[in-house]
């Protein structure tokens, strides 16, 4: 039985087995084991850090572009009236809430000449500026407060008004001060016959331009009473109630969304869409894909473990008679056992803490530095996006300490289970 004291040299000489015989530098097959579990750990930080970045890039999109939730009729076409439905009570109800704005939405035709497109037509009270959607904030020309002024002193300037993303209006050849038409797909020869024109006239009074996926080529903007006309069977009763097809939220913890959806079963007939819900594809797709990613390169790590058994057990066949000579002296089969984990576990600390620093500071170079640049039209950025993620570098280096420890005890129990006899007679 080994006293305290003797059990203290316990690490001492798990690092004198990873040396090499001179003793002045770690032995080669050490050297590939620790090299394996730092390219393993690097290459999972720096890729999931970089996922983690697209991820964070298209949240904020998704932030900007649409807002974080829409209550909506449970028949989304139909719409509902404000006077049924004030935004001072949804306002109640959602006290967390950083803006509120009711809109109309619709898809409809724009015409130009022979240039037609179609977007989908948003409605809103120019008063407020839109500011739950992107295309506020990208105004290049004009302002979406003007959609609400009008002037009487001719017909062109008495037409009602309208926003075209940049995009859009190139397709359309419009600029400001153009004007486009607007094709109603709900009008139908009953309309026609009763009245109702299949088309209005729009002058553009600006243009937008953002860096989100299909905006600049997608939407208009109007007035919410403009918008209003080409709800599905518009009357003049629609505007007397004042009809919308839903009211928009901003949250002030947009991740947090969910905890507010229900609240809205105090309206009956309304329901709430969140930009989770519109996104669910694309959330759920970029969950799977970093899982996957991380599983797959977490191989790199095993392959790595694979190889520090292997050393392992090398080192168990050249010390065999050393192993042997120490239970002679009174060493325990445990003790033998912890010599060689430990020895696993310093191969595996090491290359965990050289895989986070490589790992680590590569992102920090693409982070601070972006020097590495995407190709257009492939990807929305210009620059290949990071993220710092600290509980998933705990979680890379808890597995590959583990996988590391994992791999250390089949020879460790070979070591102990060694004849010592046998052992003794090899020197």
């Amino acid at each position: 039985m080994l006293n305290q004291k003797s059990k203290a040299y316990l690490i001492w000489m798990a690092w004198r087995h990873i040396v090499s015989r001179k003793g002045k530098s770690l032995s080669f097959m050490t050297v590939v084991s620790i090299l394996g579990v730092t390219i393993g750990v690097a290459a999972l930080v720096i890729v999931l850090s970089v996922m983690g970045g697209f991820e964070q890039d298209l949240k904020l999109k998704m932030f900007r572009g649409l807002p974080h939730m829409e209550i909506l009729h449970e028949n989304a076409i139909a719409g509902f009236s404000l006077k049924e439905v004030t935004l001072k009570k949804l306002a109640k109800i959602f006290p967390d809430a950083v803006g509120l704005e009711a809109f109309t939405k619709a898809d409809v035709v724009l015409k130009r000449r022979k240039h037609l497109a179609s977007v989908t037509l948003f409605g809103i009270d120019p008063k407020k500026g839109g500011r739950l959607w992107g295309f506020s904030e990208g105004m290049i020309q004009g302002e979406i407060e003007q959609l609400a002024k009008s002037s009487d002193e001719d017909n062109t300037d008495s037409l009602p008004r309208i926003v075209l993303g940049e995009t859009l209006a190139i397709q359309l050849g419009a600029d400001v001060g153009d004007e486009v038409d607007i094709l109603n797909p709900q009008s139908n020869i009953s309309d026609t016959l009763g009245g109702r024109s299949l088309s209005a006239r729009f002058k553009v009074i600006g243009i937008f331009m953002t860096d989100l996926p299909h905006y600049d080529s997608r939407y208009a903007v109007v007035s919410l009473e403009s918008g209003r006309k080409f709800m599905p069977d518009y009357d003049h009763s629609l505007d007397e109630e004042e009809y919308v097809t839903g009211v928009a939220i901003n949250m002030k913890r947009p991740e947090q969304v969910d905890v507010f959806v229900e609240r809205i079963v105090n309206f009956k007939n309304l329901k709430s869409v969140t930009w989770k819900n519109v996104n669910k594809s694309l959330l759920v797709a970029l969950k799977l894909e970093k899982f996957t990613m991380g599983a797959i390169l977490l191989l790199i790590v095993l392959v790595a473990a694979f190889s520090i058994s292997g050393t392992m057990m090398i080192t168990v066949y050249h010390k065999r008679s050393q192993v042997a000579l120490m239970r002679s002296l009174g060493m325990e089969q445990k003790d033998i056992a912890k010599l060689f984990i430990n020895q696993g576990c310093a191969i595996g600390s090491i290359g965990v803490f050289l895989g986070l620093l490589v790992g680590v500071g590569a992102c920090l170079l693409i982070y601070y530095f972006q020097f590495i640049e995407l190709p257009n039209g492939v990807y929305y950025q210009k620059k290949l996006p990071v993220r710092f993620l600290p509980l998933e570098y705990i979680i890379i280096s808890i597995c590959a300490w583990v996988l590391s420890l994992l791999a250390a005890v089949y020879p460790a129990a070979v070591a102990a289970k060694q004849d010592p006899g046998a052992g003794l007679r090899c020197l």
